[in-house]
């Protein structure tokens, strides 16, 4: 439709008797076709951005469209004078330009399998590429008036000047009446489109400024168990599972109400008590007036997806426990003290300020700080007595042995404890080993799990030695702090002493031993 719209203008314009003239239309008419042919572009991959998924039509659209806009900027180049040529030229060598176009090739090259870009981002970059081709436009158009403007003084009849004026209006007119006349039909057809992809592909629903549901889809009717009549009408917190607290929609009202969209993850509760998990997109709509008018929200179930995730967490951290036993049971220590030395590891993070996720990994990975004696001969790993210094030397290479097994991964946790297996053994004064690193050139990690072992050890019986009482323990761990321990974590450990203590009672070698039996 653009295409004919496009030829039928053109052939007016050559019509027109005077040759500079006419080819200023051309251009001119060429140039508004640029325009639209991007507008066009900007709404069909928003619409893929929006959905998230590489929609054949939508794409096939884009080729389209992007065909019209190489065509008509060919020939605007073609017939344009050279200053405007030159305008041209630093439009599309704008870095903007250059993001938008990089984009429009990506998805009409059928390849895309991530699509990562930001709808409101591909908005705003694309209206600012139409935005320099409109201003160009207007830049165009004000040459061909000043034109007009010249030839009617330099033949002195205001007849024709009015007369071209005129037919220019009317024919500007009649193209513009005829291509928004196009435009909103296919505007309409292309929503309901949209609208029925959607309902397709998303479980939907819509509320009002109030949150009271208005609209929902099948998909919404068959995930969580409600019939249509029992869902319209009620609040949205009809399907709110207990674990989601009523301050973890805050944000979600601040954003929405502020009309902005929100974008987070919900667990639902099913009628028939049951939950599933979903990936929500809420938007604000507004009237003509900026106000808002109702909520829309599209959901994607991404339940099967977070049980996978967990399970998959679930088995790893399981089976890097049961690593660090073996590293501790070749040294016929207890698979307990792994245990102790996670939740003393977990508690000193936490207390340290490490994010959530920081805290989870060291939790999980520090069971594998001795990992590396798996490397260690059992004749110098469980000698009752002293080690000459050459046992000494090999026994401390564990540290190497841990490091090399997990260094190489491309998994934070596995990270995690490559880092931990290398650094426990490091002294915050810079006395320790393997590589003598000093105060916090020593990794957060390894600062915490030394003092978690270290605590741990000192109140175990070993092969080479009695467990200690706790005042002595207490006093050692005083005695190097800024020594062989971090100052924080020595004040964090005694502020919090009745936590650690209650979990080394919890999980002793014998009541543990006790709970398993």
């Amino acid at each position: 439709m653009i295409q004919n719209i496009q030829t039928n203008y053109l052939q007016t314009t050559t019509q027109i008797d005077d040759i500079y003239l006419n080819t200023k239309f051309q251009a001119y008419t060429n140039l508004s076709f640029m325009k639209e042919a991007l507008g066009e572009i900007r709404a069909t991959i928003n619409g893929i951005l929006t959905k998230k998924t590489a929609d054949i039509p939508l794409i096939h659209r884009t080729i389209y469209a992007k065909g019209i806009y190489d065509i008509s900027k060919h020939r605007f180049q073609a017939i344009a004078t050279h200053d405007f040529y030159q305008k041209l030229n630093a439009i599309t060598s704008h870095k903007n330009y250059i993001s938008v176009q990089n984009i429009i090739k990506k998805y009409i090259a059928y390849t895309v399998t991530d699509i990562s870009e930001s709808p409101q981002a591909w908005f705003k970059h694309s209206t600012q590429a139409i935005n320099e081709l409109y201003r160009l436009e207007q830049d165009y158009l004000i040459t061909i008036d000043k034109y007009i403007n010249q030839k009617s003084h330099t033949i002195s009849i205001e007849l024709v000047l009015e007369t071209l004026f005129f037919f220019f209006i009317i024919l500007f007119t009649i193209w513009l009446s005829f291509k928004l006349k196009n435009a909103i039909i296919r505007n309409i057809s292309l929503l309901e489109q949209y609208k029925n992809v959607v309902d397709r592909s998303s479980i939907v629903s819509k509320t009002d400024i109030k949150g009271k549901i208005t609209y929902t889809n099948d998909k919404f009717c068959s995930i969580s168990g409600y019939s249509r009549e029992e869902l319209l009408g009620k609040p949205h917190n009809i399907v709110r599972h207990p674990d989601m607290q009523k301050f973890a929609f805050k944000d979600m009202w601040d954003t929405i109400l502020a009309k902005k969209p929100w974008f987070g993850i919900v667990k639902n509760k099913k009628k028939d008590g049951g939950y599933y998990i979903v990936e929500v997109t809420i938007n604000p709509i507004l009237n003509h007036k900026g106000e808002i008018e109702e909520f829309i929200a599209i959901r994607n179930d991404i339940t099967q997806v977070i049980q996978l995730h967990e399970d998959l967490e679930h088995t790893q951290e399981e089976l890097i426990y049961r690593m660090g036993e073996i590293g501790e049971t070749r040294s016929q220590e207890t698979g307990f003290h792994v245990k102790r030395v996670a939740m003393y590891s977990e508690l000193l993070a936490y207390y340290y300020g490490l994010s959530q996720q920081e805290v989870t990994y060291l939790k999980t990975a520090s069971p594998m700080h001795d990992i590396g004696k798996v490397g260690i001969a059992d004749s110098i790993l469980n000698k009752p007595g002293k080690l000459t210094q050459e046992e000494w030397r090999t026994m401390k290479t564990h540290t190497n042995i841990g490091y090399e097994l997990f260094r190489d991964s491309d998994k934070p946790l596995l990270k995690t404890a490559a880092i931990i297996a290398y650094e426990h053994h490091e002294k915050y004064d810079g006395s320790g080993y393997p590589r003598g690193l000093q105060g916090e050139n020593i990794h957060i990690y390894g600062r915490i799990t030394a003092l978690a072992d270290v605590f741990d050890a000192l109140g175990s019986k070993r092969c080479y030695k009695e467990a200690w009482n706790d005042e002595k323990i207490f006093q050692l761990i005083k005695e190097e702090r800024g020594k062989h321990f971090d100052p924080k974590l020595v004040d964090i450990f005694f502020e919090h002493l009745d936590e650690f203590l209650k979990i080394r009672d919890h999980y002793s070698d014998i009541s543990s031993f006790m709970k398993e039996s």
